[in-house]
This record gives structure tokens, C-alpha cells and sequence, in this order.
């Protein structure tokens, strides 16, 4: 099971490294507690570690067989047409002959139509049959592992790999370097929140002295050129900008971010000067704003919600059971939100927020 585990070190290790810094936060308990997500599917044959949706019926995860089934290196990719009422399972192959890539190799999932989907790893892979077969469409880039993917359309995709942003506008036929630091760290977490605007970061955490930085860049060329931001308060300050444990975009100028240590801030001039929301705000691995007031957010088990744009956060799915971590969620704009478990589950919200 060498393999299984490469993939799941990758997968799983950034998030887990954010719960354990979470962990030593002192944040303060809610004091409203719901249980607004239901258990839609469960296979303990199977490990569930990356989900999404096209549309509010169209659905897939990638998934492999676990462990104490026995099965080596088996990928599947799980479908749905039904809002996942009802699952498909493929067994997944491929079709490279020279070299072969081994299919731990398929990561996290990204698809592109109810046909066509792409997987990343340390490449890029592409399924045009729902993910029974896959094809490597990025030889070229070797090293680091990907961290990310954003799918502009169905030929043009920029991935974060290493310290190196590519991007390819004729299906992974070339890919072009784009962006490149010497910055400690790599760049990972996408967000884009119109075709053109987008941002991702690179942070640097060091535990043992209880330091962190960051770089913010932002995009408003659908990823042709980079810009590295310096983001106020801290550039007058002529401080770190702290290391980032999530980030996302609601609009080209309105934005979040959690930080180590300072909790939660709000941009509303496209990254370029933040004020705190929240200095405990209880989340740190996942975040997800519907809106610049509705959203959600994750120390990697618990699922919170808010409604008052971060200031304050409510319990929306306690899960304190062993192994029950977050391992991936999705959302649509509608806020339908779909999230796979280490424990083998998917879960959605039962109702819109």
C-alpha cells in the first residue's frame, strides 16, 4: 500500500497540520449547537477524500479502496445525476503505455463536464469516459506535487505546483511557467471568484518558533500574469504578512482570509488592506463564504456557520467522533454544500442557508 499512502500524505497532510495548529488556539465554545448536515452515502470499503459538483444534480469524488480491504492502489471515481440521491462507482485504469503512471496518482478531482474530468498529483490527468480510463496531459511538469487546480474552461487550466504557477490554454498540449518565487513554502488554494480576477497564496509555517509568512498574489488576467499584493496593515508595519490557513473570494474586491494567531479578516478592495473580523473565530482548514455575510467554515471536524459575515460563528455539524475529520466540501452558489469525511461518509446541508 506504498502508493495509497504517498497519495494520502499529500491529501491529507495540509489540513491536518492545520487542526493540530487549531487546536492550540483557546477559542470559546458556542453556545448554539445544530445538526443541519445529513449522511447522504456511506462505504466503509472505500476512503472519500475529494469532492465536486457541476450543478446541483451532477456530482463526482474520487476515492480509493481502504486499507483494511486489501485492495492495492485501486482508484474509483463516484458519480451522481441526482443530487447524489444515487451513486455510481467506476473502477478507474489507464491507458498510458509509456511510462504507466501508477494510479495513486489521481488525486483531487475536478471535472470539467458529466464526461470529462481531470486529477492531479504530481501531474495532470484527464478522463473523457466519467473516470474509467485516464491519461497523463502534463509529462512536462515534474517536481512538487500539485496543490491546485482552476478549471477557466474546457482547454484552459492553471495549476500550483511547487512554487510555479502553469497554465495551459489548448488542453495540456503546453504548459507555460507563469509565475515563479523563491518564497519558503508552496503555492496552493485557488480562488477565483469571476473567470479573469483570482488569488492564491503561499504560506510558511514554522511550529517550533511559532512563526508564519505569507505571500498574497492575485490575477486579473485569468492567470496569464501574476501580481504579489502587500497587504495593509502589514506592509506599513513592515511585518510578516502571516501565514494563510484559508482564503477565499466572494467578488473581485471582497474577500476573507484566517490567519496563524489573528483569526479572521475581510478585505473589500481586492486584497489590498484587510481589518479583522474575528480574532477567534473557531475555524481554520476549510472556509466558505455563500456571501459577504452567510457562510462556513471547519477546524477540520466541526462544521460552523455564520450569518453576520464571521463575527460570530455557530455550531452547524458537531462530529467529535475518532477519524471523523473534513477531508474535502464543496459548494455550489445556491449554497448547497457537499463535504466527504475521513469516516467514509458524504454529507450535505439540508437546507439552503
Amino acid at each position: 500500500m506504498i502508493g495509497t499512502r504517498k497519495v494520502f500524505i499529500y491529501i491529507l497532510s495540509f489540513p491536518f497540520i492545520i487542526s493540530l495548529l487549531s487546536a492550540c488556539h483557546n477559542h470559546d465554545t458556542p453556545i448554539i449547537q445544530n445538526n443541519n448536515w445529513q449522511v447522504i452515502y456511506q462505504n466503509d470499503a472505500l476512503h472519500l477524500y475529494s469532492i465536486k459538483f457541476l450543478d446541483k444534480n451532477h456530482g463526482f469524488v474520487m476515492a480509493d479502496s481502504a486499507a483494511v480491504h486489501g485492495l492495492k492502489d485501486w482508484k474509483f471515481v463516484l458519480s451522481t445525476e441526482d443530487g447524489g440521491i444515487t451513486w455510481n462507482q467506476i473502477t478507474c485504469t489507464t491507458t498510458d503505455t509509456v511510462p504507466q503512471f501508477p494510479l495513486y496518482e489521481l488525486g483531487y478531482i475536478h471535472p470539467i463536464s458529466g464526461n470529462v474530468l481531470l486529477a492531479t498529483g504530481y501531474q495532470v490527468h484527464k478522463s473523457i469516459d466519467r473516470g474509467n480510463t485516464w491519461i497523463n496531459v502534463s509529462p512536462q511538469l515534474i517536481g512538487s506535487i500539485i496543490e491546485d487546480l482552476y478549471v477557466k474552461d474546457s482547454i484552459t487550466w492553471i495549476v500550483a505546483k511547487g512554487t510555479e504557477i502553469y497554465r495551459t490554454n489548448n488542453a495540456g498540449q503546453i504548459w507555460e511557467s507563469v509565475f515563479r518565487t523563491d518564497f519558503m513554502g508552496a503555492l496552493q488554494s485557488f480562488s477565483f471568484p469571476t473567470p479573469d480576477t483570482g488569488y492564491i497564496t503561499d504560506s510558511f509555517f514554522d511550529i517550533d518558533n511559532n512563526q508564519s509568512a505569507a505571500l498574497l498574489l492575485k490575477t486579473i488576467d485569468g492567470g496569464q500574469s501574476w501580481e504579489v499584493l502587500k497587504p495593509e496593515p502589514w506592509n506599513s508595519h513592515q511585518t510578516n504578512f502571516p501565514g494563510i490557513y484559508s482564503m477565499q473570494f466572494v467578488t473581485d474586491q471582497i474577500g476573507f482570509i484566517v490567519t496563524e494567531n489573528s483569526g479572521l479578516w475581510k478585505t473589500t478592495n481586492g486584497g489590498n488592506s484587510w481589518s479583522v473580523i474575528n480574532s477567534t473565530p473557531s475555524i481554520s482548514s476549510y472556509m466558505y463564504f455563500i456571501n459577504d455575510v452567510k457562510g462556513y467554515g471547519s477546524n477540520g471536524m466541526t462544521i460552523y456557520a455564520t450569518k453576520d459575515g464571521g463575527k460570530t460563528w455557530e455550531i452547524d455539524y458537531p462530529n467529535f467522533t475518532h477519524d471523523s475529520d473534513i477531508n474535502n466540501w464543496t459548494f455550489l452558489k445556491s449554497g448547497l454544500g457537499i463535504a466527504v469525511t475521513r469516516d467514509h461518509k458524504i454529507i450535505s446541508t439540508i437546507n439552503l442557508p
